[in-house]
């Protein structure tokens, strides 16, 4: 079957190419999900001619030296291993423990021989460089230098972002100049993977064009895209994942809490939610979380374990994960789970509803936790601010709430959900906190973390703050209940609070705070009556199929057929094309479009904002499910060019004869 080419044509200016390629370097688990990161090494400037083939083939040969050959290991078997069986565990660590050592071991004696053979090809360290070249240069260098001395000093300091060595990309505008980088690239599944040494030559003087085939499938495109997205310039927003911890301890950290928790979690998993998401997900956070209070303890010179709450924890998932490492904690929620029950005995988890209010203070414990806690967002700086003058918090904002509704944007030039990450970050400051922002590796759109852990306000000044938060949630509340755009509305928010308002001590912060109830209304489509399902369903594909786009769909023995899979269309667009009582009733139910889309996926992909029909795959190239068969093939019965595949063949049924009972299947 030919396969579609597409050449892309890419303008830009030097600085937006290294914009794109700084992207790509600094981020290589973008491109490659193997990976996690790297982690630089040496870094070296060269000012020089020099021929890169020799130097590559040079540096070839020392990868492929026989500084290897010593620290293979005699199987395969030995890092992959069933983690079942506690007494082989044990044997099989211990032997891949060895061989992990004399991985590492040959990497110290490979990054020295690199170092070696980049002097020699003129390259000099940045420290070097630093020391012969003018004043303000040494100011670029300078926490590079720092940084490599810190690094070489003690393996682990309280601040991770001090010994991080950065790219002096500044060097790439002249012409003549080439930065060589030695760094490690740390495996994400550390039991089967060690980290390997790789080099990285930048510069302006390629001798030849490399043909591979990797390199023109995936880098270069996300390349030629991300040079679009590069200010001319040069400058690149740091948008990168983990910034506030090490990358290689965060891997090692989770993949050694995905092997103590992931599969019996998943196993025992009573809820009717997908254990896939929730329990990774809260995994990672939970390995973000034991790294970000070791650097505390370091800095702070701790010698317990932080204690925590968990404001709306939901599931309790991390609160039970937190629990096992060592932290002490409670997490809180409206609704007892089915999986409470199932957890030890030493994790605490309460039903109860918290209102923001003198009561719901938790000075004896040092961290408050809201990962995607709704209502409660806003409020979590406030409650860690009014608790204790050592109390912090962490927080990961999802739905859009302020402290008595749902949040108004106040910056149109911008999306609601980066409005409201600095709404959120202003209650931090407002409350005493310099806030910092992380990106988590979560899979969830809404990955952005606050962490509220220093003050800005000396202790002595502590007995002031609360009435400045009181001030300002009166301000946020009395706006809020003005209509939007009224400008002529009297601003009291300096006015003395007495006894009878809802801030006095006893009573609620914000009088028209509703916490969420413990049932929550089903409004994820699933309630639509069968008929107007059906009237939505057949609206999209009217609209889809008025474009032909003819496809091949392999139906198996090297044979492909014809199929129309029908035209793309924008959410926007189709929006608009469908009729305004269909949305209606879907907005009634779940609030929008996609939702309906999402619960049929089996007949719909969304890629990029836009809605097309699936390609029917058949059943070989799925994993195997009780469900074959249980479902009827929507192509087979309403695609005006009926399914593509054959009875036997595809997943779903063929007729109400080809249906097979779930409970059988």
């Amino acid at each position: 079957m030919d396969i579609d080419t597409e050449e892309v044509q890419v303008v830009a200016v030097p600085n937006q190419f290294w914009g794109a390629v700084k992207i790509f370097t600094e981020k290589p688990h973008v491109i490659n999900r193997r990976l996690c990161g790297t982690s630089n090494l040496w870094i070296g400037v060269c000012e020089e001619n020099f021929s890169r083939e020799k130097l590559t083939n040079s540096l070839t040969e020392i990868i492929n030296s026989d500084v290897q050959d010593d620290v293979q290991p005699s199987t395969g078997k030995n890092l992959n291993y069933n983690i079942d069986d506690e007494a082989d565990n044990k044997k099989i660590n211990d032997s891949s423990g060895i061989f992990r050592d004399k991985v590492l071991n040959s990497n110290v004696i490979q990054t020295g021989l690199i170092k070696k053979k980049l002097t020699d090809y003129c390259f000099q360290s940045l420290s070097s460089y630093a020391e012969i070249k003018s004043h303000d240069t040494c100011d670029i260098l300078e926490n590079n230098e720092n940084a490599a001395k810190i690094e070489s000093q003690h393996e682990h300091v309280s601040n991770y972002q001090e010994r991080k060595w950065s790219i002096p990309w500044e060097h790439l505008a002249k012409p003549s100049h080439s930065i060589a980088v030695i760094r490690k690239v740390l495996p994400k599944q550390v039991d089967k993977f060690v980290p390997a040494i790789e080099v990285v030559l930048l510069g302006n003087k390629p001798e030849a064009e490399p043909s591979v085939e990797w390199l023109k499938k995936h880098v270069l495109p996300k390349v030629a895209k991300w040079t679009t997205e590069v200010s001319e310039d040069g400058l690149v927003d740091d948008r990168g994942s983990l910034q506030l911890i090490d990358v290689l301890e965060y891997n090692e950290v989770y993949q050694r809490l995905k092997m103590k928790y992931g599969k019996p979690l998943v196993k025992m998993w009573p809820e009717v939610t997908d254990p896939l998401k929730f329990v990774y997900e809260d995994i990672s956070i939970a390995a973000y979380l034991i790294l970000l209070w070791k650097q505390e303890r370091q800095r702070k010179g701790l010698s317990s374990h932080q204690t925590f709450v968990d404001l709306g924890c939901g599931n309790g998932l991390l609160v039970h994960i937190l629990a096992g490492e060592g932290h002490q904690g409670l997490g809180i929620d409206v609704k007892k789970r089915k999986i409470w029950d199932l957890f030890p005995s030493h994790v605490k988890l309460k039903e109860s509803v918290i209102e923001p209010s003198d009561k719901n203070l938790f000075p004896d414990y040092d961290w408050l936790i809201g990962n995607h806690s709704d209502e409660l967002t806003p409020w979590i700086p406030v409650i860690a601010a009014k608790s204790a003058y050592k109390s912090r918090f962490f927080i990961i904002p999802c739905c859009a709430h302020d402290f008595s509704q749902k949040y108004r944007r106040r910056r149109t030039g911008r999306s609601q959900y980066a409005d409201y990450m600095e709404y959120v970050k202003e209650i931090g400051a407002v409350c005493g906190y310099e806030v910092q922002q992380d990106k988590l590796r979560i899979p969830s759109t809404k990955r952005i973390c606050l962490v509220g852990d220093k003050r800005t306000v000396p202790e002595s000044d502590y007995c002031n703050i609360s009435s400045t938060i009181d001030l300002f949630i009166k301000k946020r509340t009395d706006t809020n209940k003005q209509p939007c755009g009224d400008t002529n509305a009297k601003d009291d928010s300096n006015s003395v609070i007495g006894e009878d308002t809802a801030l006095s001590e006893g009573k609620m912060w914000a009088e028209d705070f509703k916490a969420r109830k413990s049932v929550q209304a089903v409004r994820n489509c699933t309630q639509l009556k069968r008929s107007m399902k059906e009237d939505i369903i057949t609206a999209i594909t009217s609209v889809l199929l008025e474009k032909k786009h003819l496809v091949e769909v392999d139906v198996g023995n090297n044979t492909c057929v014809t199929w129309d899979r029908g035209g793309s269309v924008t959410l926007g667009d189709l929006a608009k094309r469908l009729d305004r009582h269909l949305l209606a009733g879907m907005k009634k139910e779940c609030g929008g479009l996609q939702t309906l889309l999402r619960n049929h996926r089996y007949i719909f992909k969304i890629f990029n904002g836009e809605v097309s029909l699936q390609i029917p795959q058949p059943g070989w190239k799925k994993t195997a499910s009780s469900l074959t068969k249980t479902k009827l093939c929507w192509f087979h019965t309403s695609h005006g060019g009926g399914c593509p595949l054959s009875a036997d063949v595809c997943m779903f049924a063929h007729g109400e004869d080809d249906v097979r009972c779930q409970e059988n299947a």
